[in-house]
């Protein structure tokens, strides 16, 4: 009995151990805010990615007078170059040309898009407030983007990312797709 109650004195003043100990709890938490914050850092970028791509989609196109549907395509291929690194696989990319009527209905005249399909011809367009000016042409540009994290993807699976921009032509009043 005297024997077990002196070691017991020995531990208790023995500190040789402790930090390994408390870095072993605190090792898993440190590793857990490391790989957490570089996957939002990396889904920050993809976003500011998805927002670069679509401005670009629609600049160009908007700075067109007319479009064949061989540029309309080659203007949407030029995704893979500003979403780099983010493969384009996993987004569906569409330009469309917006008319407005006299009476202010917004319709779809063209459209064309990559890894999904074009909006009809003739579909009815809902557009924000104040954007609806009679007798006017909008070029829209969206990109829906499934963002798969690097770490723990089986865990979040796919971030639907997504952005839309609508631009006025620049060189004329409306850009025909021939």
């Amino acid at each position: 009995m005297i024997a077990l109650h002196s070691l017991l004195r020995r531990l208790k003043r023995d500190a040789r151990g402790v930090a390994l100990l408390e870095f072993a709890f605190v090792a898993p938490i440190l590793l857990v805010l490391f790989v957490g914050g570089y996957q939002v850092m990396d889904a920050t970028s993809a976003y500011r990615k998805v927002t670069r791509t679509v401005r670009t989609l629609a600049d160009l196109t908007s700075q067109s007078t007319s479009l064949t549907t061989a540029q309309a395509d080659q203007i949407l291929n030029t995704s893979n170059k500003v979403m780099a690194p983010y493969p384009t696989a996993n987004a569906v990319l569409r330009i469309s040309q917006v008319q407005v009527s006299a009476t202010g209905v917004a319709t779809i005249t063209w459209s064309r898009a990559v890894n999904g399909t074009g909006y009809v011809a003739g579909s009815v367009a809902t557009l924000p407030a104040g954007l609806n000016q009679p007798n006017t042409y909008l070029i829209y540009a969206e990109i829906n983007y499934n963002y798969v994290p690097n770490v723990a993807s089986s865990i979040l699976g796919p971030i639907p990312l997504r952005d839309t921009i609508l631009m006025s032509p620049r060189n004329s009043n409306q850009i025909p797709l021939t």
